[in-house]
C-alpha cells in the first residue's frame, strides 16, 4: 500500500502491486463516501452546483469559486460531461487527498509508529468529517410523550443537510496548511513557507475562512521564526487574501443574497437561532457528542501533551473561527464547522500518542532512579556486592568524539 511502504524500500513488483491495491481501495472508499454524501443531502437553490459552475449563484457562496473554476474549465473542454458528475469527481479526489494529507500530518508530528499503522490511522479522519458532512441533523421535538395513555419516546426527526461544493476541500486545505506550518516551524526552510503560501492562496479562493489561519500562523511561529521573516510572511498572507478576494468579487460578484441580514453585505446573521437551539438539553447533548466526534475531549484532558504548533493553531484559528460560525453560520448544518474537524482529529491523535509514549517511559524512568546511588543527609546508600568483592571493578573512561 502506498501509505504502508517505507520511502526507502526498493521498488519491486510487490511494492507496485501494493500501491495499486491501496489506490484502488482508497478510490473505492472515496466513491462510497461521495455517493452517501450525494444521496443523503440536498442542494440550496441559490448555491446549486449548476449555478456555481455558471458563476450566477448568490453571494457570498459564489465567491468560493475554486471548485466551480475547475469544473467550468473541464466543462469548456469536454462539454459532454454533466456538471454534477464533475463536481462528484472532484469530491472523490478531495476524499482521497484528505487521507493522504492526514498521513503526511501524522508523519510530521511523529504520531504513527510505522507506515502501515499510519496509513490505517489516516483513514480514521474520514469518520469525524463524514459525521459533519453526511449524517443528517437530529431534530428533537419532544423527548417523551403520552400516546393514548401509553408513555412513548417522543418525536425525533432526522433533517438532511444542504450540500456545498467547497465544504470538503476546505477541510483538506486547513489540514494541509497546518502540515506546512508545522514543517516550516520545525525546519525553518523557505520551501515550506512557500508551500504554505501556495496552499493559503488556494484555500482563500476556495473559502474566505482561510483568513483565520493568519493569526494562527503568527502564534505558531512566534519565538521560533526570526521577526523579519515573520513580518514578511504575515504581509504576504494579508496581500494574498485581500488581492484574491477583491479580484473574485470584482470579476465574479454573484447575484445578491435574498436572505442577507447584515447591512451592506450578503451575509446572514443566525446568532439568535443558534443560541435557541441549545435551550433543548437533549439537542445540546447530541450536538456536542457529534462535534468533532468528541475528539475535543482528549485534547482538553491531555492538553499539556499537545505539540505547540497544534495547541496555538487550535486556539488562534479555532476560537475566532467558531465565533464566526455562531454569528453567521447555521449550526444545525454541522458542515459549517468542517474546517476545524481535521485539526481536532490531528490534535487528539498527537496528544494521545504523546501521552502513551510518556506512560511507556515512566516504568523505565522509575527503574533507573532505583538503580542509581543516592545520598540523604550524609548517609550513603549501600551498593549491591559485585561478583568478586575483593577485586574492585576497574574504572572505565569513555572518550566521546568531539
Amino acid at each position: 500500500m502506498v501509505l504502508a511502504v517505507p520511502t526507502n524500500a526498493p521498488i519491486g513488483t510487490s511494492t507496485r502491486v501494493m500501491r495499486l491495491a491501496w489506490f484502488a481501495a482508497l478510490l473505492s472508499y472515496a466513491i462510497l463516501l461521495t455517493a452517501f454524501h450525494y444521496a443523503s443531502t440536498n442542494i440550496w437553490w441559490i448555491a446549486s452546483p449548476a449555478r456555481m459552475a455558471d458563476f450566477i449563484a448568490a453571494a457570498p457562496f459564489q465567491s468560493r469559486v475554486l471548485m466551480p473554476l475547475i469544473v467550468h474549465a473541464i466543462k469548456s473542454v469536454a462539454p459532454w460531461f454533466d456538471v454534477d458528475l464533475l463536481f462528484a469527481a472532484t469530491e472523490v479526489v478531495a476524499w482521497m487527498l484528505l487521507v493522504v494529507v492526514a498521513h503526511k500530518s501524522l508523519q510530521a508530528f511523529r504520531i504513527a509508529t510505522s507506515d502501515l499503522l499510519g496509513g490505517i490511522l489516516a483513514l480514521t479522519i474520514t469518520v469525524p468529517v463524514a459525521l459533519h458532512l453526511i449524517v443528517p441533523n437530529l431534530e428533537v421535538h419532544s423527548v417523551l410523550g403520552v400516546d393514548s395513555g401509553v408513555l412513548a419516546l417522543g418525536k425525533w426527526l432526522a433533517v438532511p443537510y444542504f450540500r456545498y461544493v467547497y465544504d470538503l476541500p476546505s477541510a483538506v486545505f486547513m489540514l494541509a496548511l497546518v502540515l506546512c506550518l508545522a514543517r516550516f516551524v520545525q525546519t525553518l526552510r523557505t520551501a515550506w513557507l512557500m508551500a504554505y503560501l501556495g496552499v493559503f492562496a488556494l484555500a482563500t479562493v476556495n473559502r474566505e475562512t482561510a483568513m483565520f489561519m493568519v493569526p494562527a500562523f503568527v502564534a505558531a511561529s512566534w519565538g521560533v521564526v526570526e521577526r523579519r521573516t515573520l513580518a514578511k510572511a504575515l504581509a504576504a498572507q494579508v496581500i494574498i487574501f485581500i488581492a484574491l478576494q477583491a479580484a473574485i468579487r470584482w470579476f465574479i460578484p454573484g447575484m445578491p443574497n435574498p436572505y442577507a441580514s447584515v447591512p451592506g453585505t450578503n451575509y446572514e446573521i443566525h446568532l439568535t437561532d443558534n443560541l435557541s437551539l441549545f435551550t433543548n438539553p437533549l439537542y445540546l447533548l447530541t450536538y456536542f457528542a457529534r462535534f468533532g466526534a468528541g475528539l475535543y475531549l482528549p485534547i482538553l484532558l491531555l492538553h499539556r501533551y499537545l505539540d505547540p504548533v497544534l495547541k496555538r493553531t487550535l486556539l488562534w484559528f479555532g476560537v475566532p473561527f467558531l465565533v464566526s460560525t455562531v454569528l453567521f453560520g447555521r449550526l444545525v448544518e454541522h458542515r459549517v464547522v468542517i474546517e476545524i474537524v481535521p485539526l481536532l482529529w490531528l490534535g487528539a491523535a498527537q496528544a494521545i500518542s504523546a501521552w502513551s509514549a510518556d506512560q511507556a517511559r515512566q516504568p523505565q524512568v522509575r527503574e533507573r532512579r532505583l538503580e542509581q546511588p543516592f545520598q540523604r543527609e550524609g548517609v550513603r546508600a549501600v551498593q549491591p556486592p559485585t561478583k568478586s568483592p575483593a577485586a574492585p571493578a576497574a574504572k572505565v573512561r569513555l572518550r566521546l568524539p568531539s
